[in-house]
Order: structure tokens, then C-alpha cells, then sequence
């Protein structure tokens, strides 16, 4: 009876799963069932790749730089005039009442990205959208799956950066405009969508003029006439989108101009980022040359697609997206006087609806070869194979159970423990989020040009002698003379964090008088590697904690310690003390 009724159960479930498999391969057109329960698994481990990268996968200096722009909104700073940062204001406005929130956590970068996690799935429906309208469902489903298994995408499309959100707008704009037949109000949407990219990034000027150049060649390869396209109707279209794009970006400015902070406003998103022969070793003369010698080559394909396409909306909706994508790359390896990782975040998902299409026409062509893999191919198509190596190479290149997290979340426990809310730090990028630089300008690949051209006045350590800074933190580039300031009067206490201090070394003709420079104005105290400290400080009995003026200044030692060193009198109280009494030297 237990053996009939196991069996009387299963079977209904097994059939019952088998079922949803079938329906999932009939509704997005897949070859059978076969495919569509890999097309699952391999999306499934995509999302649970996703969540666990999260929490393990080192952060990005831009996190830590937006977050501080954040946070200094939420402390009631203004973005610009007290703290520098060259992006558009969207993204850290829109993320400053969650801060409030959420407070001044050690762990606040974790909870950002977790935050920000929905614009990726956004960016992935718009994905599967463009890749329907292009294709069909299962070009859609597939594009998601290489796209979000792609490492290069997959690493940086989680990141707590404002790219995360001018990506998704951005391809918000392209499924708006290909989704159905172009009207007025289509156009118009899909202008307002732009400008909020704008809003984010005035890097979209490329995806701008990506549009601008794209449209009209697609419109000339299939033609107007094929369309159903009059002037006048195109004419209304293209002047209600162009007329949306300026609306959002116009309001930030308007906002801060009305506000007296216009200046500060173009200096840092504009003036600021024009910055001729930025990166010429890494951005040769040469690659200027890459735009046109193959771009034409393109444009070739964009009308071999047409001709082999019968349908003249599919036809130009494809070979758009062919267009933006051939544009757009190109035009950021020749043109972009500073390129990096994130700037392909919009590129990513629509080169992968292309690819996707192309490897599923080829895949039953391939079958038919007598090949040792043409008997699955029958039932599981190329883009399967390619996601399961793109799911490899994700775990493989980064090891998610090795957590590369802990660094930056225990430098931020450091900085709560270590310092008030009104201490200032002086820091690379804003890594300590939780307080206020004493050094204006951000030292990301633009300001460091600029400081080394001279463009931009060095002045770290002078703010830091007038702000009384006591706390530095030296985790990414600095200007040579801020990073020989922080060396010459900056003790490591751990965790990234430097105090101000210095070592004290006796005199040749006195082991016991130690002379030494204050150069930060703060209260100190003398510690030693082991025992008490006992003498006379300036000449007056040493009983604890001193606010020392910037000179010259003389410690005789009466007491048996050894290794003493002078140092901020905070960090002494909050339990920091010298890496070198905890990691002291080998002698070899």
C-alpha cells in the first residue's frame, strides 16, 4: 500500500513539472522542454551568482565616492560647493532620504547594492524586450542569460555606482522606441528617459549622439516610404523627443543656478571633465583611426541584414540596434578620452541580443554536421554551451567564497570607532564615507591629471594642519606631496587608518631627551611599546593627554619604556595603538 501510494504521487508531480517545462519552451518558442529547464538553471544560478558576488566581491573606490556624496547630502552638505564630485546629481539625490534610513553603518555599501539590485533586473526585461522585438522570446531569454553570465558585465552591472542606473534608463529609451510603432507620445517618453540618463551621467552625450547617427541610416537602408513614414509625421517625432531629452538635466541646473551655485555646478560636471590628451598611454593616437575603417564594414552588414530581412520593421529595428551597437563601441575605443570598465554597461545587453539571435540561427545549421556535439545541439541550442562556459569563467576568475569585502567594511568600523562626526579626515576618494574631507578635490584619473598639470592647487596638507585632521586613510592614488605629508606625520593603527603621530627617537648626546615636530594641533599622548610613561613634557611634568601647538617640542623620559610614540590622544582612548607594537619587525 506505502509503495502504491509513493507512486500514485510522484507521478501526478512528475508530470505536473514536465508539463511547466513544456509550456515554458511553447511560450518562449524554445526547441523542448530540454531547453527551457536549462535556460531556468542557468538564469537561477545568474540570480543566486548575483546575490552572493554582492556580499563577497571587492568593493569599487566609486562606491565609496558616491556613498560619501550621499551621505553628505543627508548631513545637510551641498554637492559641488563642499564636496566635490563630477557626476550629475541624480543618482546620490535619489539615494539620500534611503541613507536616512538606513544611518551610518559599517555595512552601508552592502545594503546600497542590495538597494540598487532592482535597475539590474530592470535593465534585464528591457534586454529580453529588445530581444523579442528584434527576434523572438527565446532570443530574449537568452540574451539575459549571456548578458548577465558575461563576467565583465556580470561583476560590474552590481556595483553601487551611478552607472547602475543610467545603463537601465538608457535601455528603458531603446525598448521604448523599438517596441511599437513610433508616435509623438512614444518619442516623447522615450526623450524624457534620455534626459534622466543625463541626469545621471553626461556621458549619455554619446548615447545621444549614438541615436542621432543610428536613426537616420537605418531609416535610409530600409526605407522611409517601406516604413509608412511621411516627413511630417518623422518631424513631430524627432522634435518631441529632442524636446524631452533637456527637461530633467535643465531642472538640476536651473536648481542649483537658482540656488548661487551655478559656478561650482559647470566647474564639476563640465569644465572638470574636458581634459585634452587624459590618457594617452593607455588611449593611443592611433585608435582614432578604429572609428572609421570599421564602421563602414557595419553598415555593410546593417544592408545585408535588410536584404536578407522581408519584414521592413524588423528589418530597421534590427539593424538600429546593430547601428548603436557598431557606433557606440567604436566610438568608445577612438574617440573616448577616458574610457573604463563601466562605460560598456549600456553596450553590454544589446550586443548580446545580436549575438544571441546569430548563435541560435547557426545552432540547427550546425546540427546537421556530423559533429560529436550535434545530437544535443538537436535539443540544446549554442547559447546554452556558451552560458555554461560564461558560468565558469564567473566562478572561476572570482572565487565567490573568497570574501574581498572585509577590507572596506572594517576600514568604516575603524573610522565609527575611531572618530566623531565632527572630525575630519583626509582621505583619497571618500572612502571613509562617514566624515567630512579636510581636501576638496577627489583624486579619481581626471583631478590627478589636473594636480599633476598644476591645473588644481595641492593644499591637502595645509587643510589638514587648519581642519586639524588627525585621521588619514591612503588606499588609493594621491598627489606626491599630500602622500609625503601623510607619511612624514600619520602613524598606521590598522584597517587602513593612519593617526596623527610620530615615533620618538632619543638624541645622540641624550638617550633619554627625545625631540620632535607637531605639525597637527591636537591633544596627544605618549604611549610605549611596553610599560608606563613617565617625564617631563616641555619642561613640565608629563601627567597624560596634551594639546600641542604646531614646533618644536622636547619629551625627557624618566620611565623604562620602550618604543614610545607620540600619538593623537583619541585614538589612545578608543584603544588604537601603532601597528608596529602589534607587527613588530623581524630583525634579520
Amino acid at each position: 500500500m506505502a509503495l502504491e501510494s509513493t507512486v500514485s504521487t510522484s507521478r501526478p508531480a512528475f508530470s505536473q513539472s514536465r508539463s511547466l517545462a513544456q509550456r515554458s519552451a511553447d511560450y518562449f518558442n524554445m526547441s523542448g522542454s530540454a531547453e527551457a529547464v536549462v535556460a531556468a538553471i542557468l538564469f537561477a544560478l545568474m540570480v543566486v551568482l548575483k546575490l552572493v558576488n554582492i556580499t563577497s566581491y571587492r568593493f569599487d573606490s566609486d562606491e565609496s565616492q558616491h556613498m560619501h556624496v550621499i551621505w553628505a547630502w543627508a548631513r545637510g552638505f551641498v554637492q559641488y560647493r563642499d564636496v566635490f564630485d563630477n557626476h550629475m546629481p541624480l543618482f546620490q539625490i535619489m539615494f539620500t532620504p534611503i541613507f536616512g534610513l538606513i544611518g551610518d553603518r559599517a555595512t552601508i555599501l552592502y545594503w546600497m547594492r542590495f538597494i540598487l539590485l532592482p535597475m539590474y533586473f530592470v535593465g534585464a526585461w528591457c534586454t529580453y524586450r529588445i530581444g523579442e522585438s528584434l527576434f523572438s522570446r527565446r532570443v530574449g531569454v537568452w540574451a539575459v542569460i549571456l548578458a548577465g553570465l558575461y563576467p565583465k558585465y556580470h561583476f560590474i552591472s552590481f556595483e553601487f555606482r551611478t552607472d547602475n542606473l543610467w545603463a537601465p534608463l538608457w535601455l528603458l529609451c531603446i525598448t521604448v522606441l523599438i517596441s511599437g510603432p513610433l508616435t509623438v507620445p512614444r518619442a516623447l517618453v522615450a526623450g524624457l528617459l534620455l534626459g534622466l540618463s543625463f541626469s545621471v551621467s553626461l556621458k549619455s552625450v554619446l548615447l545621444l549622439l549614438t541615436l542621432f547617427v543610428s536613426a537616420p541610416i537605418a531609416l535610409f537602408l530600409v526605407g522611409r516610404k517601406q516604413l509608412g513614414q511621411s516627413w511630417v509625421h518623422l518631424a513631430r517625432c524627432t522634435l518631441a523627443f529632442f524636446a524631452a531629452i533637456p527637461l530633467a538635466p535643465g531642472a538640476s541646473a536651473t536648481a542649483f543656478a537658482l540656488a548661487g551655485l551655478w559656478r561650482d555646478f559647470r566647474y564639476c560636471n563640465l569644465e572638470h571633465n574636458i581634459l585634452p590628451h587624459l590618457n594617452t598611454k593607455n588611449h593611443p593616437a592611433w585608435w582614432i583611426m578604429v572609428f572609421p575603417v570599421v564602421f563602414p564594414f557595419v553598415i555593410y552588414a546593417a544592408r545585408l541584414i535588410v536584404r536578407a530581412t522581408p519584414e521592413p520593421g524588423v528589418a530597421f529595428r534590427r539593424v538600429f540596434i546593430l547601428l548603436i551597437c557598431g557606433f557606440y563601441g567604436l566610438a568608445l575605443r577612438s574617440f573616448w578620452n577616458l574610457l573604463t570598465r563601466q562605460d560598456y554597461l549600456p553596450y553590454y545587453p544589446l550586443a548580446f541580443v545580436l549575438v544571441s539571435g546569430a548563435l541560435l540561427a547557426v545552432s540547427p545549421r550546425l546540427a546537421k554536421y556530423k559533429l560529436s556535439v550535434s545530437h544535443y545541439l538537436y535539443r540544446i541550442p549554442l547559447p546554452a554551451f556558451v552560458g555554461l562556459l560564461e558560468l565558469f569563467l564567473v566562478i572561476v576568475t572570482r572565487p565567490f567564497w573568497i570574501n574581498r569585502t572585509e577590507t572596506e567594511t572594517n576600514l568604516l568600523r575603524g573610522v565609527l570607532k575611531l572618530t566623531d562626526p565632527s572630525d575630519y579626515v583626509l582621505d583619497c576618494k571618500g572612502e571613509t564615507i562617514f566624515r567630512q574631507r579636510c581636501f576638496w578635490p577627489v583624486t579619481e584619473s581626471i583631478m590627478m591629471e589636473r594636480l599633476n598639470r598644476r591645473l588644481v592647487t595641492d593644499n591637502a596638507a595645509e587643510r589638514a594642519v587648519e581642519t586639524h585632521t588627525c585621521v588619514a586613510v591612503m588606499k588609493g592614488r594621491m598627489p606626491i606631496h599630500a602622500k609625503k605629508f601623510i607619511w612624514a606625520n600619520y602613524i598606521p593603527v590598522g584597517d587602513d587608518l593612519r593617526v596623527a603621530g610620530r615615533f620618538l627617537q632619543p638624541s645622540e648626546a641624550d638617550s633619554m631627551r627625545m625631540d620632535f615636530e607637531v605639525v597637527i594641533p591636537a591633544p596627544y599622548k605618549i604611549v610605549a611599546r611596553d610599560g608606563q610613561v613617565g617625564g617631563t613634557l616641555d619642561g613640565t611634568q608629563y601627567d597624560g593627554a596634551r594639546f600641542l601647538a604646531p614646533g618644536r617640542h622636547t619629551f625627557v623620559q624618566t620611565s623604562s619604556g620602550t618604543g614610545l610614540v607620540l600619538l593623537w590622544a583619541q585614538a589612545v582612548d578608543r584603544n588604537f595603538i601603532p601597528e608596529k607594537f602589534t607587527h613588530p619587525r623581524v630583525k634579520g
